[in-house]
């Protein structure tokens, strides 16, 4: 029998350094659905995946416990679930999933930072800001995650966006009002290179008092590389440039959470978007382990 994320996955809670939950939920999405799927089909895929990088390193050092699925609609008890799945030590995993999911993962993140006297940081790698305030009359859109996390206590100065090319009017009108706020939309990023782009965000945070959550939406990546999510906007970036931001991220920064969002396997190309998402996980353990966070 096949075994998920064959060879890393751990049976002992105890012994593990990286923790997995799903949350499958799609209904706040704008467009395209089937974001709720990509849990699923995630682990599904992940059978098939030999436990290297793309460069052949070896990836057992990864001791992987799935918590399994949070299934809910509510977002104060997928918060709850979120504040005890934080508890574990170790490195976490989220599988959206819309992007409104990162309502409920940043409330438990701002929390936890809040009990551990670390500041909490956002990057938030995106084709769109989400800083809506309402969209579709709802403040729980996945237009909104950003908005909510301000309205949650987050300061601007701490919330990083990367990859930004498709607004919402409203949105222009927001960062007026909140010029704190680092905002790296795609041209800047092929004008200045990832180089320049960390350097900046290492200025800023690589200091032990911050933690950062790393809110991954694969629509960051030009739809040619990712057809399959619900709101594909031209004139993206390369795989290899979010992997590398995203992989500098977590090799600098103190990363806590890594999250994956808006994966649409059944928008998708023989599976070339969840393959994305899983291949820059991977990557990411490999830098876990170069780094020994883990």
């Amino acid at each position: 029998m096949k075994e998920e994320f064959r060879d890393l996955i751990c049976e002992n809670i105890a012994e593990s350094n990286v923790f997995l939950c799903g949350i499958p939920l799609d209904k706040n999405v704008s467009v395209g659905k089937g974001a709720k799927e990509a849990p699923k089909v995630l682990r599904e895929l992940s059978y098939d995946l030999p436990p290297l990088d793309r460069k052949g390193n070896l990836l057992t050092k990864v001791k992987m416990f799935d918590v399994g699925d949070f299934v809910s609609e509510d977002f104060s008890e997928l918060k709850e679930n979120l504040d005890e799945f934080l508890k574990y030590k170790g490195f976490h995993i989220v599988f959206g999933g819309d992007h409104s999911i990162a309502i409920a993962t940043n409330r438990a993140f701002f929390d936890k930072c809040l009990s551990l006297n670390k500041i909490p940081v956002i990057i938030h790698i995106d084709a769109h800001p989400d800083i809506c305030d309402t969209y579709h009359g709802s403040k729980y859109s996945h237009a909104c995650p950003i908005a909510r996390a301000i309205e949650y206590g987050y300061k601007d100065e701490n919330i990083t966006l990367c990859g930004v090319r498709g607004f919402e009017a409203q949105e222009i009108e927001t960062f007026k009002k909140h010029r704190l706020l680092d905002v790296f939309k795609a041209n800047d990023i092929k004008e200045m290179g990832i180089d320049t782009l960390i350097a900046i965000l290492r200025t800023k945070y690589s200091d032990e008092k911050y933690l950062v959550y790393i809110s991954y939406d694969i629509d960051a990546n030009d739809p040619c590389f990712a057809p399959g999510t619900g709101t594909p906007e031209s004139f993206g970036l390369t795989n290899f440039e979010t992997m590398q931001i995203i992989c500098d991220c977590v090799k600098y920064l103190n990363v806590d959470i890594f999250e994956i969002v808006e994966v649409a396997p059944p928008l998708d190309i023989n599976n070339i978007t969840s393959w994305l998402a899983l291949k820059t996980l991977y990557e990411v353990f490999h830098v876990l382990i170069e780094t020994n966070k883990i």
